[in-house]
């Protein structure tokens, strides 16, 4: 299989380079529920990611946990636009698809199961699945499609 170097070395750069965007826009969406809850907060960036930290319990805790993937999920859904829009560079659509899987996994491990999210035990995987979509996704658009040849002796 022939893959186009430029695709891949784009979306290597790509998935770095927004990382903490990404990161900074979906614990964006837990600051807007702490602080229209009335609560002050803290915000970081380390290498494991970005944190934050609301100095209360805000009343919908659903709606909270949940909207950091929100947030995340419409900043995905940006790099796709800017994608749709120029219908070029195909490493901007790997990376903004990789980053919409590991934000709806959030989503949905955030909002409802809530306990085994904040407890840590599966913070490997998820990185897991967020790298292994970006690569999968990055080795689907850089794949050189090639014309089908027949030969004499298949017609």
């Amino acid at each position: 299989m022939k893959l186009r170097r430029q695709v891949i070395l784009w979306s290597v750069v790509l998935y770095f380079a927004l990382s903490v965007p990404v990161s900074l826009l979906h614990e964006l969406g837990h600051v807007y529920v702490c602080t229209t809850s009335g609560f002050d907060y803290r915000m970081w960036v380390d290498l494991t990611g970005g944190h934050m930290v609301c100095s209360g319990r805000p009343q919908h805790s659903f709606v909270y946990n949940a909207m950091g993937g929100v947030f995340g999920l419409a900043g995905s859904g940006a790099i796709i636009t800017v994608w749709l829009i120029a219908k070029k560079h195909h490493a901007i659509l790997a990376v903004g698809l990789a980053y919409s899987v590991d934000q709806t996994a959030k989503i949905i491990l955030e909002g409802f199961y809530t306990r085994i999210y904040e407890s840590g035990a599966i913070d490997a995987y998820i990185t897991v699945l967020q790298v292994a979509s970006w690569i999968g996704f990055m080795i689907y658009f850089a794949r050189v499609k090639e014309r089908a040849t027949i030969a004499a002796s298949d017609v």
